[in-house]
């Protein structure tokens, strides 16, 4: 079984509560999620894949809208761009996990809370 490592975007858009999920392993295997209220509503995973949309209908105060999702990968890491109805959002809060198996996710209580995802952080030994 290959290690995977994981970053999770936690969203709050009004009473909803959204999540979108990133997976790696070092082998080239990637995979994503996006999660609305625990609830998976779009999967992916793909042996090098460097980039995912996901677009969703979504009702805003002001009628019928879009949550466009777009992420990619960068030297620093994993990007990502939460939009809805072409306006940015700002994640609320982050979480990483580390397990075993490709096309597997984590328990919900095994993400940890992080101000910064630590896979891609050079360590300071000062």
């Amino acid at each position: 079984m290959m290690n995977m490592h994981g970053q999770r975007w936690r969203y709050q858009l009004a009473n909803t509560e959204v999540f979108v999920d990133n997976a790696f392993s070092w082998f080239g295997w990637a995979q994503e999620r996006f999660l609305v209220n625990d609830e998976v509503v779009q999967s992916s995973g793909a042996w090098l894949g460097f980039r995912r949309t996901f677009k969703e209908p979504w009702l805003t105060p002001t009628g019928d809208g879009e949550l466009a999702i777009k992420m990619w990968s960068a030297r620093s890491g994993i990007e990502i761009e939460v939009l809805l109805d072409g306006e940015a959002v700002e994640h609320n809060e982050l979480f990483e996990a580390t397990w075993h198996g490709r096309r597997t996710w984590p328990d919900k209580n095994a993400w940890t809370s992080t101000k910064k995802f630590s896979i891609f952080t050079i360590p300071d030994y000062d």
